[in-house]
């Protein structure tokens, strides 16, 4: 073995993986996004470390319950449920606390396809009851084990001959151990590619947009890891500082880097063992206190977990609507038994009870990449703080001493004064708190090659004309209608062009037809008038629905909009749900042209509930605040989300469920029947081909509005090697 080797052999663990990361982030910096090839080999080393973690679970349930005796039990389940409301409420007074380093801002987004998605229902009996045990153990529904596991053990109390099963059980609990041992070994393997995967492809926009959540998630993470829950032992137990970290520390940095504390659930179980043996400490009831307490709290809202209710508050902050102290309250009552489900059913949940705009939970997904390391590195040091609590209350040593008491508390107060004031003090230097959405709306252009297009602003040069395919040809341009404030669908941006999804499209049709695209102004009550007077040739963006079958001819539709409500934020949650809608009373709702135009809409969401329809041609006044009477005003959700990146105070909100779709096409004159087939046979080749989604995914999802560089890679941008 080279002296290199072998001098890396002898350090410790904790070294190696501190080594494997340097390396690892150091690739992923130095390719880029070429790191990501080492995916693989980061999903062998988790898989790996995942392997034995159900199989030991379920034996040391069994084992850790069923070598008690029933008033050992008893004395377990009193004592743990007391020390785990203790660690509960210290990890939610941080999260109460650390929202006051969050300055002030406004938010709005593009439309989300989760606006028309239903709610997934939260099932305490699908989550935890199983009717077939190896389901959940091939699944992986962790609570569901651990409640069949518990029941098992909970059974061997009592029998006389129990011993000869927890002997075998014990055996097999043992060679899982060492397995996972072994592949603890290779976790400096493991971090160097998931550290190379992570910093060659995380987008530093990540960051940008988020950095306030991540500062204060990384704080409030730091503060309850290495300060909160260490002092909260050190002052009930003989453990020090010192030993409660020795034990930690390896399980710490392979849960934060892998992003799982589940993983490192034996390590944790053998190593606060390990301490009780060290110091004298292990008997029975210790032991089984460590084999199955930590099991039980994984499955429990921990603070790790409790840790993600930050995006609760960080969300209200950015819609400009911040939590009041009362609030905290309600989000205590109701965040803990909702994070018994996933926080990805838990916050949308939670959002919607704070009247938080819903989409604000899309910015929750790519926080998960670095969150969710900070959320395992808490629910582990959480799980060990627990065990070895647990484990002094059931072996007689847990001392209830004052003076130790009161310092840990003031040392506590005091660290989360001194954490919440730097984070403020970081935030307010490093935070644009300014309002940017509506300039990347107004930015936005049409495909950089395109045709030439003509743009009338009003109809003063535009002449009557027949619309017939042939005579379009001659003319040498098809007329297309627009309404001038029809975001995201017809729009002027900052430099004066005409932009759109519509006119995109509109675009491409006509360069299809061999023509130019000429744009002429028109309202929506007088379209029938207009096409009728061949001033225009088609508009696009009419719906299908009877108010037009008798002035127009429409054509294949190319779009499907979802029909929502634009309303102020805080009052979102009143139109959220079509029962909700059915019981109010004295409602003004904004509606575009007559109730014809939107009679389904009606009839779905509001029933026979008297509400007034205000007709207005165009939204534009009830965003611009000239209609401040109205409670909201009726209009797809892909527009009502463009209106909200101008005026953020808006949202929209889509009742479930089974929201009204509406399907939208070019509207023709009645008699152009060889362009209105021209049009249809466009529309089916457009869409098959996918010019019709990703001028979709730009104008109404925008994806890809905001300008985003490549990677930066050393290799490319230092060195100037590769494309």
């Amino acid at each position: 073995m080279s002296p290199v080797l072998a001098r890396l052999a002898r350090t410790s663990l904790s070294s190696r993986i501190l080594v494997g990361l340097a390396l690892g982030v150091f690739v992923g910096l130095f390719f880029g996004e070429p790191a990501a090839a080492l995916q693989p080999l980061a999903d062998v080393y988790i898989r790996l470390m995942q392997m034995t973690v159900l199989p030991y679970l379920l034996m040391a349930l069994i084992v850790g319950f069923g070598q008690l005796e029933a008033i050992q039990a008893k004395n377990l389940a009193l004592r743990g449920g007391a020390l785990y409301l203790v660690t509960l409420l210290l990890a939610f007074a941080v999260v109460a606390a650390m929202p006051a380093a969050f300055p002030s801002m406004q938010s709005a987004t593009f439309f989300s396809h989760a606006l028309e998605e239903p709610r997934q229902p939260f099932s305490i009996a699908d989550l935890y009851f199983t009717a077939n045990p190896f389901h959940s153990l091939a699944n992986a529904v962790v609570p569901a084990v651990v409640l069949f596991s518990t029941m098992i053990g909970i059974g061997l109390i009592g029998l006389e001959d129990k011993e000869s099963v927890l002997k075998v059980l014990r055996v097999f609990n043992a060679s899982l151990v060492r397995i996972t041992q072994f592949v603890v070994g290779l976790t400096p393997v493991g971090v160097f590619a998931i550290g190379a995967v992570t910093a060659g492809t995380m987008a530093p926009e990540t960051f940008a947009r988020l950095e306030a959540y991540f500062l204060v998630l990384i704080a409030a993470s730091l503060l309850l890891a290495f300060w909160i829950l260490p002092l909260l032992v050190t002052a009930l137990t003989p453990f020090t500082y010192r030993e409660v970290m020795g034990v930690a520390r390896d399980a710490l940095l392979t849960a934060f880097l892998a992003g799982s504390a589940f993983i490192v659930l034996p390590i944790l179980v053998e190593r606060t063992k390990a301490l009780l043996r060290e110091r004298g400490l292990l008997s029975p009831e210790s032991d089984s206190a460590a084999d199955v307490l930590m099991p039980i709290l994984f499955n429990f809202p921990n603070a790790g977990r409790l840790l993600t209710l930050l995006f609760v508050p960080f969300a209200a902050w950015l819609a400009g609507s911040a939590l009041t102290s009362s609030d905290y309250w309600v989000l205590l009552a109701a965040g803990v038994p909702s994070y018994f489900a996933k926080a990805q059913v838990a916050l949308p949940f939670l959002l919607d009870l704070f009247e938080i705009p819903h989409d604000l939970f899309q910015l929750y997904i790519p926080t998960t990449i670095i969150g969710g390391k900070f959320d395992s590195l808490v629910t582990a040091m959480n799980l060990l703080t627990f065990a070895l609590l647990g484990a002094a209350a059931m072996g007689g040593f847990l001392v209830l001493r004052r003076a130790a008491l009161i310092r840990a508390g003031i040392a506590i107060i005091a660290g989360i004064l001194v954490t919440v004031l730097a984070v403020q003090l970081l935030l307010g230097a490093l935070i644009d708190t300014g309002y940017h959405k509506d300039d990347v709306l107004r930015r936005m252009h049409l495909a950089r090659h395109v045709a030439e297009t003509i743009v009338h602003r009003d109809r003063s040069g535009v002449l009557s004309d027949l619309t017939t395919l042939e005579r379009i040809r001659e003319r040498g341009t098809l007329r297309v209608g627009y309404e001038r404030s029809n975001l995201p669908f017809s729009f002027f941006n900052a430099e004066g062009q005409l932009v759109g999804f519509d006119v995109e499209l509109a675009v491409a049709l006509a360069e299809a037809l061999g023509v130019t695209a000429e744009f002429v102004p028109v309202e929506w009550p007088e379209l029938a008038a207009v096409v009728a007077d061949g001033l225009i040739d088609l508009m696009p963006g009419v719906w299908y629905r009877p108010y037009w079958f008798s002035s127009l001819r429409l054509s294949e539709p190319y779009h499907y909009q979802t029909m929502g409500i634009a309303v102020r934020d805080e009052r979102r949650h009143e139109f959220m749900r079509i029962e909700a809608l059915h019981r109010s009373r004295g409602l003004r709702i904004g509606i575009p042209l007559d109730r014809s135009q939107v009679a389904s809409s009606i009839a779905r969401y509001f029933g026979n509930t008297p509400v007034e329809l205000v007709p207005l041609p165009t939204a534009v006044p009830f965003f611009e605040g000239r209609q401040g009477d109205l409670d909201g005003y009726l209009m797809p959700a892909e527009g009502a989300s463009a209106w909200t990146l101008l005026h953020p105070q808006f949202t929209v909100a889509v009742p479930q469920p089974d929201p009204v779709k509406i399907p939208t096409a070019f509207g023709l004159p009645l008699g152009a029947r060889d362009l209105a087939e021209a049009v249809d046979e466009w529309v089916v080749f457009a869409t098959s081909e996918g010019s019709v989604k990703r001028a979709h995914d730009y104008w109404v999802l925008g994806q890809g509005a905001e300008d985003q560089a490549p990677r930066w890679s050393i290799l490319r941008d230092v060195l100037g090697w590769g494309p």
